[in-house]
């Protein structure tokens, strides 16, 4: 994927012309990350914007005694960091590397008066700041209300959406990594995925999970 590829497919920034995204690149880095890297931690100055155009990033916060819940991950056209760079304030999160790949790098001095001069764009970046909050509330709220297994299958579905998999795709994220969105530990991920793959439910390989059919873990979530 290349610079103009990810900000014409993007839904944010594909309203744009073809003028204006070439006006737009002409402020933007592409840098290469390592897996493992750390790309900024809560605190940190919103100083831009980034985009994906290869690799994946997690989004994560800590607690006081040092446990990682994962709150978004993001792969291939997509982008991440709007709320600090709009509000000018510090990082709510950490953003880390998991896969390594190339990170598109848009300035916040370059983005706001661009942003600022076309209204429509504004609006869209409100409509994605408000999908992540209810994303984040339903995580938390899935947390208070719901058992592992619901939450579990709601995860899973969720990514296979995302990632474009259907019925005998395969799903790249670990078993570890499903845990610490779910805010539990890795054995009792580990221990209904089991159950599941005994039932075909699913199959289990190294970082990846391939869900046979989905719909008995639509099932699950609606109760069944």
């Amino acid at each position: 994927m290349t610079p103009d590829d990810l900000l014409a497919r993007h839904d944010l920034l594909g309203i744009l012309s073809a003028d204006e995204r070439q006006a737009l690149l002409r402020h933007v880095a592409v840098r290469a990350v390592a897996a493992g890297q750390t790309l900024f931690r809560r605190g940190d100055p919103g100083d831009g914007l980034y985009g994906v155009l290869s690799g994946g990033i997690v989004v994560t916060v800590e607690s006081a005694e040092g446990k990682e819940l994962i709150l978004n991950r993001f792969g291939p056209g997509e982008f991440f960091g709007e709320i600090a760079l709009l509000d000018g304030k510090g990082r709510t999160a950490n953003a880390l590397v998991r896969e390594a790949g190339r990170l598109l790098f848009l300035p916040r001095g370059e983005f706001l008066p661009f942003l600022e001069r076309r209204p429509a764009l504004a609006v869209r970046m409100i409509a994605l700041l408000c999908d992540r909050l209810r994303r984040t509330t339903e995580l938390f709220e899935d947390a208070a209300l719901q058992d592992v297994p619901v939450r579990l299958a709601k995860q899973l579905s969720a990514l296979a959406a995302r990632q474009g998999a259907g019925t005998g795709e395969t799903v790249a994220i670990s078993q570890a990594e499903l845990a610490q969105t779910l805010g539990v530990s890795r054995e009792i991920v580990s221990r209904h995925l089991g159950v599941w793959r005994e039932a075909g439910l699913v199959e289990l390989g190294r970082g990846r999970i391939r869900i046979r059919d989905r719909a008995p873990l639509h099932r699950i979530v609606a109760g069944g």
